[in-house]
């Protein structure tokens, strides 16, 4: 039940992170934030993230911030730790990076299996339907995906949370 929560959680923030991202196809740039996700590897992870996330979880960053203590406990009961004291100078990506590097979501995404499906292309839009399976369940969601600066970055999970 706490692994399920804490992958919840992750993929709720990374509807809302930034960055770089991959330039060949939307597919690619999934798969290669999922691989990032499963080292650990929280900058590289956040690179293939849209910098319209980054601005929507800006608001959720600074509610973190508003009771840093307090939001530090709560990630640790989760295994994600998280100094209090750096909490007040984090930029998003900063928070993103801390988060998805942490031991508890990588030993998650570790035994997280990601499979591409569908892709479809509309402009500088597009839909990826992903099936991940964690802890023998699987579920299928479809990840927009948006071309800026001509590379694929993932905007938006598509995951009812």
């Amino acid at each position: 039940m706490k692994t399920l929560a804490v992958f919840s959680i992750l993929l709720f923030a990374l509807t809302m992170a930034c960055g770089g991202g991959s330039t060949g196809n939307p597919g690619d740039a999934v798969t290669e934030m999922f691989d990032a996700l499963k080292a650990g590897d929280g900058e590289r992870a956040v690179a293939y993230m849209s910098e319209s996330a980054l601005t929507e979880m800006d608001s959720q960053l600074e509610m973190i911030k508003m009771a840093p203590v307090q939001s530090a406990e709560q990630l640790s009961a989760m295994g994600i730790e998280i100094d209090a004291a750096n909490i007040p100078d984090m930029t998003t990506k900063d928070f993103m990076v801390a988060l998805i590097s942490s031991p508890v979501i990588t030993s998650i995404m570790d035994s997280t299996e990601v499979l591409i499906g569908e892709v479809t292309i509309n402009g500088n839009a597009a839909l990826v339907e992903v099936t991940t399976t964690v802890t023998g369940e699987s579920e299928t969601h479809t990840i927009d995906v948006v071309k800026e600066d001509g590379q694929w970055k993932v905007t938006e999970f598509g995951m009812n949370m």
